[in-house]
């Protein structure tokens, strides 16, 4: 579904007060964003696996760049700036994959904070030929082994990317978790809202007080 027919979907659901649009599109969009971090951990918790058939490929026009920093002697790719993947509790967190701009015979395999230095460290390090390394952070990814091909093409990547973060007119692939898995989505959007209470009008107040 498209995201602002998913948004439409939502708002004509709820409950209208005294003819007026109780929520405001960007509330109904941060609890369907809400919602929907929320099945994607369920999936997650069902098989992880799963999650590659939600994500976005950013990348794949213009590869994305790799850096360096001289700082720490660290390879990265910043996300570009208009997506920021959402955080999964495993290694890959948000990004499910990474691959160069033409599938090749590059395999990319998460790593956490820890498995890095361990590995830079390690005297194993030298035996790790064929395969990056990437850690996912909050603002970018950093690379372990990256060879100076992938650095010279850039990357491409497969994220889960908040709600907030689609264009109007673009799909928005939605799981359908039922039965023992909870509630389905727009039940739990509706429930997040319906927390929100009404505001009060100033001319209702004062019929009530009158009476």
């Amino acid at each position: 579904m498209r995201k602002d027919e998913l948004r439409s979907l939502v708002a004509n659901l709820l409950p209208k007060y005294e003819e007026i649009e109780r929520f405001h599109s960007r509330v109904i969009d941060s609890a369907i964003e809400k919602g929907l971090n929320e099945f994607y951990n369920l999936v997650f918790l069902r098989n992880p696996h799963e999650l590659q058939r939600y994500t976005y490929g950013i990348g794949y026009t213009t590869a994305i760049a790799v850096a360096y920093e001289a700082t720490t002697h660290l390879y990265y790719s910043d996300y570009p700036a208009a997506y920021h993947p959402i955080p999964i509790p495993d290694k890959a967190s948000g990004v499910r994959r990474i691959s160069t701009p033409v599938q090749g015979g590059i395999l990319f395999h998460p790593m956490d904070s820890r498995e890095f230095d361990l590995v830079t460290n390690g005297a194993y390090v030298d035996y790790v030929t064929s395969t990056i390394g990437y850690i996912p952070r909050r603002t970018r990814v950093e690379f372990y082994n990256i060879p100076a091909s992938v650095i010279a093409s850039g990357i491409r990547m497969d994220c889960l990317i908040p709600f907030s973060e689609y264009a109007d007119t673009e799909i928005v692939l939605t799981p359908e978790l039922t039965g023992d898995e909870g509630t389905g989505l727009i039940e739990r959007i509706l429930s997040l809202l319906a927390q929100i209470k009404p505001t009060e009008l100033f001319e209702n107040k004062q019929l009530e007080e009158s009476k």
